[in-house]
């Protein structure tokens, strides 16, 4: 099981779990950003606290939103 904290990077879980770019959309419309082309390219090397500064949600949140899907696969 993976432990998903602030500083864990968005491209690292998405290349361990591909499913979440979708699921995330589905969950919340903030993360659509993150399937666009420059969405990728700009988050190629962020962290969940700066996903979550451009989804303006809590850092908490997210994480929490993250690893629910993560423990869900």
């Amino acid at each position: 099981m993976v432990k998903v904290t602030s500083d864990s990077k968005y491209m690292d879980l998405l290349n361990e779990y591909p499913l979440l770019k979708t699921d995330l959309v589905r969950l919340n419309p903030k993360f659509t950003f993150l399937v666009t082309q420059m969405g990728k390219i700009s988050l190629w090397e962020a962290n969940l606290e700066e996903v979550s500064l451009r989804a303006e949600m809590n850092v908490d949140e997210t994480v929490n939103l993250f690893q629910n899907l993560i423990d869900s696969y």
